[in-house]
C-alpha cells in the first residue's frame, strides 16, 4: 500500500515541492489548510452527535394564559404564580393554592371535592418531568421518555411507596417550541391510564400563551374571604 502511495505521481510532484525551498511555505500552508479542515469537521460531528444530550431550556414562565385539552374535557384559564382562574363546562373557578371556588355573580362558593386533574400537571411540573432526560426529534417536537414513577410521584398525592412495577413504563412528553420560547405540549399519558385502570382520555395537550396576565388573585382572595 505504501509502496503504491510513493508512486503516486501527485505525491511525487508534491515531494519535488517539498524539496524546493521557494516552494516549501505553500506547502506547509497546504498541510495547515488541510488540518483545520479536518478539525471544524471533527468538532462539527460532535456537535451534531451530542444535540439530543442538551436539556431543553425550561419553561419559566410563571403568568401565562393556557389551553388543556383531551378527548374528554377542556380548560381554559390562565396561571398567576401558581393560582388558577379558569373556566369548566361554562363554569368559572378560582384555585388559590389550595382550593377549588366557583365564581357566581361575585361570590365565592367552595367546591371541595373538585378535580384538578390534568390541571396539576403544570409547567413547573414538566419541567421537573422532563429534567436531566435525553430527548429525540420527533417532527418538530423534542420528545422526552418519563419513566412513570417519576410521573406518578409528581402527579399524586397519595402515592404508594413501592413503584417497581411502575418502573417498566413510560409516559411521552412532547415539547414544541418557537423563539426558545416552549408555545406547546402534548403528552401521552396511555400507560398511566392502563397503571390504574382509568379510562384512556387521550392525548392531553396543553397550549401556552405567554400574553400579559394580570394579578387576579387580589379580587378572588377578597371574595374567598368572605365564601359561603
Amino acid at each position: 500500500m505504501f509502496k503504491k502511495i510513493k508512486e503516486n505521481p501527485a505525491y511525487i510532484k508534491f515531494k519535488e515541492m517539498r524539496a524546493d525551498p521557494k516552494l516549501r511555505p505553500i506547502t506547509s500552508l497546504v498541510f495547515w489548510l488541510i488540518f483545520m479542515a479536518i478539525l471544524i469537521l471533527f468538532v462539527r460531528s460532535l456537535s451534531n452527535n451530542s444535540t439530543n444530550n442538551v436539556q431543553i431550556v425550561n419553561n419559566t414562565l410563571s403568568n401565562y394564559q393556557f389551553t388543556y385539552k383531551n378527548d374528554r374535557m377542556i380548560f381554559l384559564g390562565e396561571n398567576y404564580q401558581n393560582k388558577l382562574e379558569f373556566v369548566f363546562q361554562n363554569n368559572r373557578y378560582y384555585f388559590n393554592g389550595d382550593n377549588v371556588y366557583l365564581i357566581n355573580q361575585h361570590k365565592a362558593v367552595l367546591v371541595p371535592n373538585f378535580d384538578l386533574n390534568v390541571l396539576k400537571i403544570n409547567v413547573d411540573m414538566i419541567n421537573n418531568l422532563i429534567g436531566n432526560l435525553d430527548y429525540m426529534m420527533n417532527g418538530e417536537a423534542k420528545e422526552y421518555l418519563v419513566p412513570l414513577s417519576r410521573f406518578l410521584n409528581l402527579y399524586e398525592i397519595d402515592v404508594e411507596a413501592d413503584l417497581s412495577l411502575a418502573n417498566q413504563y413510560n409516559i411521552i412528553v412532547d415539547v414544541y417550541e418557537s423563539s426558545n420560547r416552549v408555545y406547546m405540549y402534548k403528552i401521552d399519558l396511555s400507560n398511566y391510564y392502563t397503571f390504574r385502570g382509568l379510562h384512556n382520555d387521550g392525548i392531553l395537550t396543553i397550549e401556552i400563551y405567554d400574553s400579559g396576565v394580570h394579578d387576579f388573585t387580589k379580587y378572588y382572595d377578597e371574595l374567598v374571604g368572605g365564601v359561603i
